[in-house]
């Protein structure tokens, strides 16, 4: 685990809880931040985010699920990797949704 902040480029981003995985691809940093034992809101069910190369906010993951997903609940994410140049996320549930890298949402 990393603190509560990571740096990219020359600058240092703050994040509300601590940071689990960094995935530098291309010109963009995805970041998962560990939820820590807390009422589940906004920010701690959508715990992605991507930064740019100049560590500017570029989009924090979606909140909705895709069609196909029966269970529409939200639980944190636990892992991020990039396959075949392809974003993913794992949610708690073990369920693997493949994330646009662009905009954050969730496609299938």
């Amino acid at each position: 685990c990393y603190n509560d902040f990571v740096v990219i480029g020359d600058r240092k981003v703050k994040t509300k809880y601590s940071v689990k995985k960094i995935i530098k691809f291309e010109s963009f940093s995805y970041v998962l931040l560990k939820i820590p034992r807390v009422d589940l809101g906004y920010d701690e069910l959508n715990n992605v985010f991507c930064y740019d190369a100049q560590g500017k906010l570029v989009w924090q993951i979606g909140n909705s699920m895709p069609s196909c997903v029966k269970s529409k609940e939200q639980i944190p994410y636990i892992d991020l990797e990039i396959i075949d140049g392809l974003l993913y996320a794992t949610d708690f549930w073990g369920r693997r949704f493949l994330v646009e890298r662009t905009t954050g949402k969730l496609l299938d």
